[in-house]
């Protein structure tokens, strides 16, 4: 990659900077009047924002960097100064699908947990998420491991950072509902959780009208009971 293709990461409108020097302004004049600069933290998120729509959109092989760029707003330089690759941006947006699930469940569960209902948590966490595009980045996530095996470990990684997150906060409710028999160990419980999610989201574009959230929510209360 040549350096004249990998500018900062200011927004593609404008070189007001670059305008006033040639005019002969001063800095100061140039810095007051010029476009500021995107905090990195910003330009990061909305690259991956931008990611996760291109790849659910296009798929992994047929997305491109420059796709993504635009769509964040930014020049294809500002991708390759926060990920060294496309793989590099899928696996980032991968970590960010599952972060953001877990902060989810985490604010559903630790605001009250001694008041908080599990099938409550279970309706709400699994079904206000758009199934469509959660859909075709898992899908995208699953199929580039299977045909790409060097991507393989960071996808078991990352569907074992979520594995732990959900076993921490059912192992966080039910220590505050110790009156609750969950019907079998919290671990196996966790397990079919996320099992029975991604299965009714990959089942989604036949069940028409289903709420994922709904059907694991009715699971969860059929099996658990009463001390």
């Amino acid at each position: 990659m040549h350096d004249a293709d990998v500018p900062d990461d200011s927004p593609t409108t404008g070189a007001a900077s670059s305008a006033a020097a040639s005019s002969g302004a001063r800095p100061d004049d140039a810095t007051a009047t010029g476009p500021t600069r995107t905090p990195r933290a910003e330009v990061r998120e909305r690259l991956l924002t931008a990611g996760a729509a291109v790849f659910a959109e296009h798929g992994v092989h047929e997305a491109r960097l420059d796709d993504v760029a635009a769509r964040a707003g930014f020049s294809k330089g500002a991708v390759y100064s926060n990920f060294s690759s496309k793989e590099d941006l899928l696996a980032q947006v991968m970590q960010r699908a599952t972060n953001l699930v877990l902060g989810s469940l985490d604010d559903l569960v630790s605001e009250d947990v001694a008041a908080t209902d599990i099938g409550d948590v279970v309706r709400t966490a699994f079904g206000r998420h758009d199934q469509s595009e959660q859909f075709a980045l898992l899908s995208e996530f699953r199929g580039y491991a299977i045909r790409h095996p060097e991507f393989l470990p960071e996808f078991v990684r990352q569907r074992r950072v979520l594995q732990d997150g959900v076993a921490r906060l059912v192992h966080l409710w039910f220590d505050a509902h110790p009156e609750v028999d969950p019907g079998m160990p919290l671990d196996v419980l966790s397990e079919a959780l996320i099992g029975a999610n991604v299965g009714l989201v990959f089942d989604a574009p036949a069940l028409d009208g289903t709420n994922p959230g709904e059907v694991v929510a009715t699971l969860v209360e059929a099996v658990i009971r009463q001390r």
